[in-house]
């Protein structure tokens, strides 16, 4: 048994022990708030018919005390079976990545679609059964963007960069517990999609409240006080408080109205606000070794204050936010205190000694959130492998597998070192081109992130990737399949002229036209691809193109072959050196009732 699926089912067999022992408990105690409630009920009647008030009042705050301390720990124990069960869904799905029963999660990072991307359609980077699917586990929404910017690559890392990471995802592979502690505080309180743009923009605002608005509120405090103690002494009737309370409900509205909109967007994110606090807290206590997880670390720490202790200040401020919406007693509270005044003015002053800082240590928690996504790969895959990063334009590996194909991928060795540069892959209908060259592709692109690969020995060169695999009619813009291929290896070409360090994968390509025009169009573009420096691979069917390797050194070829038993056709799917000697079109065709 894997030592990632041994920590996962020794965890969720801890947790359901102790989350059933806690509902027991929950139960409890709920049922005894109950009777604590009923027994006050039933006590204080019978005192009453007695009329010993004296007695009653004493047993009602002594019952009250008691009622209030059990909701308080009901509250408590029920959070920590919440815990509990967040850590057993969490420990669950980590044991469907690991049996390949990923393609069930719901998030599939659908948005990130696009059309005209490079590479991430052709080799499932979103989408279902997809790369995203697969790894993300992020629990934040800024940590989710960070992880498809850099499966998208538009954070393209150097060699120094690429190591550092690696580093960072290596150890907190090995942070599996820590990691998951991160998650369960980012899912306990989160609430609708946080407005980070929002709250970034508030935070860099340099505003501040009028002294009038505080000196308002202090007065009209000040006259409810006296009113308050002169309705007890009878100096004035009960209605005066009434009429004073109703003019503070007045007045607070006029005060309110130009703090409406902040206190709304605190309302929408003081849940997540409460959870980020508790995550930057755990990146912040936690003792790193890897040279990137450190300097991350230390930017929520400086002189004067830690990013905990204030992140934990703010979110105790934002609690209160928008609660009069809600909250009959803190309406009360606001009228009598006018809270919501003082709520702004406490903001204010603590994004006058932090707001400058919190876009950087919401940055530093999205990126550990991406990087421990990622690390799910090292905890869960001990055969993969960190690739070696290299300075040139080239590609080698040993046992080299497709990431999300689990254990049933066949391993191949492949190289592109030296001169070769360019690799034409040969084979009958379903026998692995396809899939091949999504392996490398995908593999690529792990190694560019930072992740482990799926291979016993991995290096490569920093390239750009660039597909042309699936191509489709598009019926809106009146553009035909192979229309469609032609603006692909357009915007390839375009970017070899440039001078991009570029790695191409081409299955099939320009299949929409005849045989003549398709052989002659492959050397011209294969051609064209080595004189800017290209460097990639082009399945193809075209056996003729296999005469390349001869022409130039700079072309090497390889193939997949099938073989039949008792007329059934099988296929190995491994990679051979040499152009393809079979062919199954034929026999598929028979098996088709096509009469040949």
């Amino acid at each position: 048994m894997k030592l990632a699926e041994e920590f996962y089912k020794d965890n969720i067999e801890k947790s359901s022990k102790e989350s059933c022992a806690i509902s027991t408990k929950v139960n409890i105690v709920g049922w005894s708030r109950l009777a604590v409630l009923i027994l006050g009920g039933l006590i204080d009647y019978f005192l009453y018919r007695e009329n010993k008030i004296g007695t009653i009042i004493v047993v009602t705050i002594f019952l009250l005390g008691v009622f209030f301390g059990l909701v308080i720990y009901h509250n408590s124990i029920f959070e920590y079976k919440n815990r509990l069960d967040l850590l057993i869904k969490i420990n669950e799905k980590g044991l469907k990545r690991i049996s390949g029963q990923f393609r069930e999660f719901k998030d599939k990072g659908i948005e990130y679609l696009e059309e005209e991307h490079s590479f991430t359609n052709d080799l499932d980077v979103f989408g279902n059964s997809s790369v995203f699917q697969y790894i993300n586990s992020t629990v934040t929404n800024g940590g989710r963007e960070e992880l498809a910017k850099l499966l998208k690559r538009e954070k393209v890392l150097n060699n120094n960069q690429i190591k550092e990471r690696q580093d960072a995802i290596r150890e907190l592979g090995q942070k599996a517990q820590w990691r998951q502690n991160l998650i369960v505080e980012g899912k306990l309180k989160k609430s609708k999609d946080m407005d980070l743009l929002s709250l970034i923009k508030w935070s860099k605002e340099k505003e501040v409240s009028s002294p009038l608005r505080v000196a308002i509120a202090c007065t009209f405090i000040f006259v409810t006080v006296a009113s308050i103690y002169l309705a007890i002494k009878k100096v004035v009737p009960e209605s005066f408080l009434i009429l004073d309370l109703m003019i503070n409900f007045v007045v607070l509205k006029i005060l309110s109205k130009s703090m409406e909109k902040e206190i709304n967007l605190f309302d929408s994110i003081k849940a997540s606000v409460s959870g980020y606090s508790k995550i930057l807290g755990l990146i912040e206590d936690e003792k790193f070794d890897s040279l990137y997880l450190t300097s991350l670390s230390n930017k929520l720490k400086n002189h004067n204050s830690s990013c905990k202790e204030e992140m934990k200040k703010f979110s105790n401020i934002l609690d209160w936010a928008g609660n009069s919406k809600y909250n009959a007693y803190y309406l009360m509270l606001n009228v009598v205190v006018f809270s919501d005044v003082f709520l702004m003015r406490n903001l204010e002053k603590w994004r006058k000694r932090n707001g400058e800082k919190l876009e950087n240590w919401l940055e530093v928690m999205h990126e550990v959130d991406a990087l421990s996504s990622i690390a799910n790969l090292s905890f869960e895959n001990e055969t993969w492998t960190y690739p070696v990063i290299l300075n040139e334009n080239q590609i080698d590996g040993i046992g080299i597998a497709h990431p999300l194909i689990g254990e049933k991928a066949v391993r191949n060795t492949f190289s592109l070192i030296g001169e070769q540069k360019v690799s034409l892959i040969t084979g009958s209908n379903m026998s692995g081109k396809s899939t091949f060259l999504r392996t490398l592709g995908v593999n690529l692109l792990l190694s560019y992130i930072g992740a482990p690969v799926c291979a016993e020995k991995f290096s490569c060169g920093i390239m750009n990737i660039y597909t042309c695999m699936r191509t489709k009619d598009n019926l809106e813009e009146s553009i035909s399949s192979f229309y469609a291929e032609i603006l692909r290896i357009k915007i390839l070409i375009e970017a070899c002229k440039r001078g991009e360090k570029i790695f191409f994968l081409l299955d099939e390509i320009f299949k929409g036209t005849n045989s003549k025009d398709r052989h002659i169009g492959a050397i011209v573009l294969i051609k064209q691809l080595l004189k800017y420096g290209g460097v990639g691979l082009v399945s193809t069917h075209d056996l003729e193109l296999c005469a390349l390797e001869e022409e130039s050194k700079n072309i090497i070829n390889y193939n997949f072959r099938e073989f039949y038993e008792n007329d059934k056709i099988k296929f190995d799917y491994i990679l051979r050196k040499g152009k393809s000697e079979t062919q199954n079109a034929i026999h598929l065709m028979k098996l088709a009732g096509i009469e040949i």
